[in-house]
């Protein structure tokens, strides 16, 4: 199904839309960091232990015992990478798309190039999560222990901004040297750049049906109900890479390795139902933003011999 009104790069003013895509994509991800936050504390938890029992459990009690900055602990270096590879990735699709006219090879080149840059922020950032004061008990303290490798002080792990981040920086390149924080790549770029590519086809399919069905309806309203859709969908699809890439980075482990004793500890079921509910949240709520941001830059940025061009 052929996508109406596709904006291409060569439509835009690059001067509008570069410094408009930073800004809002800076935006986004400090929005939506708590989720990706606790989708990355239940996928690392195991059964047999786990420090909280849902989503609404995890939101609570990080606030209960750090307050608002509990939530948010880490969102700076995180958004710092994901603004940077967001870049990337936006160049990439946007070129890439034009070239080929495929989606689904667009959105796997863009999104393999941008893993490529985020790795190391994602990396150093899952530790971060994972040290942050979050436990109560000497039960919850061992719990947490066992989540990651890495051990601090109590004035690092509690300490202001940068100094964790600085500390996880210089342990990881200590153990396991520069590719420390490349690790599990291969199985990242896998699984980002599978996401993406469905996220894009399957995005472009609803919304081409969309646009037929309901013509008269605005185009940023059609576009973000099929980001939705689409994010929902690819979601469900992509969790047991997901989760893989998260216990293979964390673990320093290979991706065999992390396949398997997951597998072994929580059974074949977990790689679709573990971290499920607060991704899904997580991809839903993204594609919204994702998709009204985008739109709305684009159409902010378009030149102007094109504005009466495309619809919205």
């Amino acid at each position: 199904v052929a996508h109406p009104n596709i904006i291409e790069m060569h439509m835009l003013d690059l001067y509008k839309f570069f410094p408009t895509m930073t800004c809002s994509s800076c935006a986004m991800r400090v929005i939506y960091y708590p989720f990706i936050k606790v989708t990355i504390l239940q996928q690392q938890q195991r059964e047999k232990a786990k420090l909280y029992k849902n989503i609404s459990d995890a939101f609570g009690k990080i606030y209960q015992r750090q307050g608002i900055n509990g939530l948010f602990r880490g969102v700076t270096f995180r958004a710092f990478g994901q603004t940077l590879s967001s870049l990337t990735y936006v160049s990439t699709y946007e070129v890439v798309r034009e070239v080929t006219s495929h989606p689904f090879i667009a959105g796997f080149a863009a999104s393999c190039t941008a893993s490529c840059i985020n790795c190391p922020f994602d990396v150093v950032n899952q530790y971060v999560i994972l040290l942050s004061k979050q436990a109560t008990s000497q039960h919850e303290v061992q719990i947490l222990k066992s989540l990651q490798p890495l051990r601090f002080p109590k004035e690092v792990r509690h300490g202001g901004r940068w100094i964790l981040e600085t500390s996880v920086i210089r342990d990881v390149g200590n153990r396991h040297g520069f590719k420390g924080f490349w690790r599990a790549l291969p199985l990242l770029m896998i699984n980002n750049g599978l996401h993406s590519a469905l996220w894009w086809s399957s995005f472009e399919f609803v919304s081409g049906v969309f646009a037929r069905m309901y013509p008269e309806t605005s185009r940023v309203m059609r576009n973000t109900a099929s980001g939705v859709i689409s994010g929902f969908g690819v979601a469900i699809l992509t969790n047991g890479l997901s989760i893989t890439t998260t216990r293979a980075q964390v673990n320093q482990a290979s991706i065999q390795v992390a396949a398997l004793n997951l597998y072994r500890e929580e059974g074949l079921m977990t790689f679709f139902t573990k971290g499920l509910r607060p991704r899904l949240i997580q991809n839903i709520f993204f594609s919204f933003l994702a998709t009204l941001v985008y739109d709305s830059v684009k159409q902010f940025s378009l030149k102007d011999e094109y504005k009466s061009k495309v619809t919205w």
